[in-house]
Formats: C-alpha cells, sequence, structure tokens
C-alpha cells in the first residue's frame, strides 16, 4: 500500500537499486541522486558557489579548473571515485583540524532543523534532510534516544561530499587551503628529497610513489603524490586513480575504526530488533531514524564486503608455522649475535687488561729512561773521555797479551810433538829388549775359531758376546740358556752333544747344570765351571785352556 507523504516524510525513491549499486561501488552512467551527507554540507556552507567571473584572480581560475576536473571525474565514474577521494582526504587531512572540522559539521547536522532541499537544474527531487525531533518528544529507538552514527565512513562521506560537490566551490577552498598547510609542513620536513622541475621526471617519480602506495599507505606517499600532482594542475589524475581504485587508501590504524563502525552498527541492530519486539514502529520520527540507521548498518558491511575482503585478500598471508619458524630463526641468530659479543666483551676486556699492562710498564720505562737520563748528566765528560781511553788501553794490553799467549802454546804443542815422538820410539826400544809387558798377552783374538760355544747361566746372552766375538765365534755357534730353570738330562745332552765349549756359570746354573753337563761331557769337548759371572772370568779361562794349547802346540 502507498503510504501518504505526511506519513512518512522520507520516502524511498523510484531508484533504489540504483541507490544500492552506488553503495556495492558499481559505477552509474546517470548522476545520482544527492546524499544525506551532500544536504548536509550544503546546509552548513548554505551559500552557492560564485560563478567564474572576469575579475577572478589567476590562483582562483586555476582553482575553478581543478575542481571542475574533480567533479567532471566524479561524473565519469561515480561512487568509486567519491570513495577513492574520501579515502584520499581522510589520510592527507589527519589531525587535529579533521577531528575539529568533522565534530562541527555533525553538531551543525544534530542543531540545524530540516527543510527541503533545493530543486537541481535537471528537476528531480533530492531527499530533504531528517529533521531532528522536538526537544518536548524525542524520538526513541529501542527504549533509547536517536543519535546519529560517527564513524570513519561518515567522516569519509562527508569529506568527499564537501570537495567534490559541484555547487560548493567554498567548502573546496577551504580543504584546499588545510591541505596546502599540511603539504607545506611535510615539504619541510622532507627538505632534503629533491623535487623534479620536468613533466617526464614528476611522472617517473609519481610511477615510484604509487608503486611505494601499493605496498605501504603512508601520508607521506600520499602527500608527495599530492605535490605531484597539483605541479601538472592533476593532469595525471585519472591515471593515478585507475592504479589505486582497488588499493584502498586507507589509514594504519584501520582496523580500530572499522571495529569502531562494526561496534556502532551491532549497537543500531539491536535498538531495531528490541524497537520491532517490543513496540514496533508508532511516530514519523521514529519510521525516519530507523531508515537511518538500516542506511548506516548497510553503509558499515557494504564497506566489509567489498574493501576490507579486498584488504586482505592484496596482503600476503603468513602462516604460523612460516612465523613460528622466522621466530627461531631470529632467536637463534639473536643467540649467536649475543655469544659474539660475550666472546668479543672477553677480548675487550682481555685488551683492556693488556693495554694497562703496557701502560704501566711505559710508565716504568719512561721513569727508568728518566733516572738514567739524570746519571747521564750528571757524569763529567771529561773524566769520560778518561775512562774510554784506559779501557782502550786495556784492551790494547789484553789483545798482545793474548797473541803472545797464542804463540807460547804453539811453540808448546810443536814440544808435546817432539816428546811424543821420542816417547814412541823409546817405547818400541822396551818392547824389542822385551822390558815391559805384552798388551796382547791377555787378547783371545782367534782362540775359539769354528768352535760352537754354549753357557748356561749368567746374566744374559750379550754379556758374553763381546768376548766369544773376539775369539771369532760366530753369532750363529753361540748359544745361551738361563740358569734358573732346569732341564732334563737329554736336553742337556742334546744340546751339550752340539757344541765344542761348555761353559756353566756355576753361581747362577747351580749343582743340577754342573753334574748335568760332566755327565754329558765328551772328550773332544771343553768344559769351563765360572763361579763368577763376570766376562773377565770366560776370558781367562779361554787363555788359560787354548793359549797353552797353541804354545804347547806351537
Amino acid at each position: 500500500m502507498k503510504k501518504s507523504p505526511d506519513s512518512n516524510p522520507l520516502p524511498l525513491p523510484p531508484n533504489d537499486f540504483a541507490d544500492l549499486d552506488r553503495i556495492a561501488g558499481i559505477p552509474q552512467s546517470s548522476r545520482p541522486s544527492d546524499s544525506l551527507v551532500d544536504q548536509v554540507a550544503r546546509q552548513f556552507l548554505n551559500r552557492k558557489a560564485p560563478p567564474p567571473s572576469s575579475d577572478t584572480s589567476a590562483g582562483d581560475g586555476r582553482l575553478w579548473r581543478i575542481h571542475k576536473l574533480f567533479t567532471g571525474l566524479t561524473d565519469k565514474y561515480g561512487r568509486p571515485f567519491r570513495m577513492f577521494v574520501g579515502d584520499l582526504l581522510d589520510v592527507l587531512l589527519g589531525g587535529p583540524f579533521q577531528a575539529k572540522f568533522v565534530s562541527d559539521l555533525m553538531e551543525e547536522r544534530s542543531r540545524r532543523p530540516s527543510k527541503p532541499a533545493e530543486q537541481p537544474d535537471d528537476g528531480r527531487t533530492n531527499l530533504s534532510v531528517p529533521a531532528m525531533a522536538d526537544e518536548d518528544r524525542p524520538a526513541e529507538i529501542g527504549g533509547q534516544a536517536c543519535f546519529s552514527g560517527r564513524n570513519f565512513l561518515k567522516r569519509k562521506n562527508l569529506l568527499a561530499s564537501l570537495f567534490l560537490d559541484r555547487d560548493e566551490f567554498p567548502a573546496f577552498l577551504k580543504l584546499w587551503k588545510q591541505i596546502n598547510v599540511i603539504c607545506k609542513e611535510e615539504t619541510h620536513s622532507e627538505a632534503s628529497r629533491s623535487f623534479p622541475e620536468k613533466r617526464e621526471d614528476r611522472q617517473q617519480a609519481l610511477k615510484a610513489v604509487v608503486e611505494e602506495l601499493k605496498n605501504e599507505i603512508t601520508q607521506a606517499g600520499l602527500v608527495r603524490a599530492w605535490l605531484l600532482l597539483n605541479a601538472d594542475d592533476f593532469g595525471d589524475l585519472d591515471w593515478v586513480f585507475s592504479e589505486t581504485r582497488n588499493l584502498g587508501l586507507v589509514r594504519p590504524t584501520f582496523y580500530e575504526e572499522l571495529d569502531k563502525a562494526y561496534r556502532e552498527a551491532k549497537k543500531m541492530l539491536k535498538l531495531l530488533v528490541s524497537q520491532f519486539e517490543v513496540t514496533g514502529i508508532e511516530t514519523p520520527d521514529q519510521r525516519e531514524a530507523i531508515h537511518q540507521y538500516l542506511l548506516d548498518v548497510l553503509d558499515v558491511y557494504t564497506h566489509h564486503h567489498f574493501v576490507l575482503k579486498h584488504f586482505n585478500q592484496t596482503r600476503p598471508y603468513v602462516s604460523r608455522a612460516e612465523v613460528e619458524g622466522k621466530k627461531r630463526e631470529w632467536q637463534d641468530r639473536l643467540d649467536s649475535l649475543h655469544s659474539e659479543a660475550q666472546k668479543l666483551r672477553e677480548e675487550a676486556r682481555q685488551r683492556t687488561i693488556e693495554c694497562d699492562r703496557a701502560v704501566a710498564e711505559t710508565r716504568t720505562l719512561r721513569q727508568e729512561a728518566e733516572k738514567l737520563r739524570q746519571k747521564l748528566q750528571k757524569l763529567d765528560p771529561v773524566e769520560v773521555q778518561k775512562q774510554l781511553q784506559s779501557m782502550e788501553t786495556r784492551v790494547n794490553q789484553m789483545l798482545r797479551e793474548r797473541q803472545e799467549t797464542i804463540e807460547e802454546d804453539a811453540e808448546l804443542r810443536t814440544d808435546l810433538r817432539n816428546l811424543d815422538s821420542e816417547n814412541q820410539r823409546l817405547l818400541q826400544k822396551l818392547r824389542e829388549l822385551h822390558a815391559i809387558p805384552d798388551e796382547m798377552a791377555k787378547s783371545v783374538g782367534g782362540l775359539l775359531r769354528d768352535k760352537r760355544v754354549v753357557v748356561f747361566g749368567g746374566v744374559g746372552r750379550d754379556h758374553y758376546l763381546a768376548v766369544l766375538k773376539e775369539a771369532g765365534v760366530k753369532d750363529s755357534d753361540y748359544e745361551w740358556y738361563e740358569g734358573y730353570h732346569t732341564i732334563s738330562q737329554a736336553r742337556t745332552g742334546e744340546i751339550v752333544g752340539r757344541c765344542d765349549v761348555i761353559v756353566v756359570v756355576t753361581s747362577y746354573a747351580g749343582h743340577l747344570h754342573t753334574w748335568q753337563t760332566r755327565n754329558a761331557i765328551g772328550p773332544h769337548q771343553h768344559l769351563f765351571l765360572i763361579h763368577s759371572s763376570g766376562a773377565g772370568s770366560l776370558r781367562q779361562q779361554i787363555l788359560e785352556k787354548f793359549k797353552k794349547t797353541e804354545s804347547g802346540t806351537s
């Protein structure tokens, strides 16, 4: 059933589906109806923009052309461009100015009574500004007084409406001046960055700034992009919009602001549910408030679908495993750096100790050098010269004595050689006269040649080896057996049977070997019983036995 205008001062426009398309971000070919924010901004300024006249200054004429460029792109792209401008102004005008400016507009909206909107030139009827309820009978939703949302989406829409409204050029100028103030502050803070002078260089710099904005949205980057666009009268604005229309120029506190908008929309939904569950719609003011609540909730959740979803999709996803792996990697690196730092501290401590020690040694050496310098200063040069001459004299005298000693030594050596020759001649005469003993009398050389020898007992095989080799015994014809371990008579007879000379050291071999060897000895064999273990006893036995034999034979 069609409702009368009196019962519903805010009827749905006939093109409500087109409005939903604009909220969703779908471009429209025709100009949409003025939004509620447009009307509030227009009522706040309460005057129309003056048309450009012949006496307009050159700066205002340039700004007028820039304003027309922005409004023309708004007519071309529709709501996406308005959202782009709203996001751009929200980041550029961040700070106390924006908070105060938006707060004043919201307060003006809450205080201003409703009045019919002006008829545009194309003949379409705009929506009237929602009127505040009478102070005596305030409208309530869900048992609470109606309130106007102040989330960041309303702030963006309000700034975009003031900046893009073709009939509100003073509002454009006001925002333009504030942007220039912020750009000057940012330019002074980044004075070291050069600004290109040629248009081609500015276009290259603008492309670089756009690539940086695709990775991270910063106010400094947007300010530099704004300055580069302003230098060319925003000739590249269409290209910048096409590159960043799906980017979402959001603040770093975007999630916090969206969370506040969610809580505000959730509160509105709860109040609406409570209103419909308890009383329903009773007054036209409540209908207007419900309609405004629904539009605000729709705006919040539409923004979530078309902006937040794309914002999350364009950011790289990092799994928890990768984060933990990076955390462990950095922790290991941090531990290694800590250990290296500890080593460096220890080395620095050692270097400090060595440095202190070197400084102490240097100080000591300087003190000693100072003492020596003082002693040197006390010495008389004449006395030092006398001492040097005396020392030279003593050195020369010692050199002469040394030379004399060398000559005397040579003479003594000559005399010794002569005496040695005389001594040898006299010894030879004594030998010829047999006046001195013959040193070769105790030699056993060749007395046991081609004979096999066995030794029982003693201190070891090598103890008698030298004497036996001197006597001509081959190493293969010599055997030695330990005397402490007894062997059988048969074994003793076997050993003795293949030898020519049998030696028994009785102090080591004992009576057993003594009797066993006596029983096994043959007529052609020789048995030496030696009580002492010395090799001299063996030599004496060989000399007594074989020297006499050789003498008698000879």
